[in-house]
């Protein structure tokens, strides 16, 4: 998966919710690794930061077209 700055990205549910989107805001390096700092697209002054092997999990996180 490619991931890009300001890119939209989804979070794939179980089943029984709405697939949550995010945005991608920027990327960090921490202790050598990097992670991304997200954001939900419906509260944007929140942020997580995950692991951008996370993000690469196909399982869990799509681009949507």
């Amino acid at each position: 998966m490619n991931l890009y700055i300001g890119k939209i990205i989804e979070k794939i549910s179980d089943g029984k919710y709405e697939n949550k989107k995010f945005i991608v805001k920027r990327l960090k390096m921490i202790s050598g690794n990097v992670h991304a700092v997200i954001s939900d697209i419906a509260d944007e002054n929140s942020e997580i930061l995950v692991a951008l092997s996370v993000l690469e999990d196909k399982n869990k996180f799509i681009i949507p077209k």
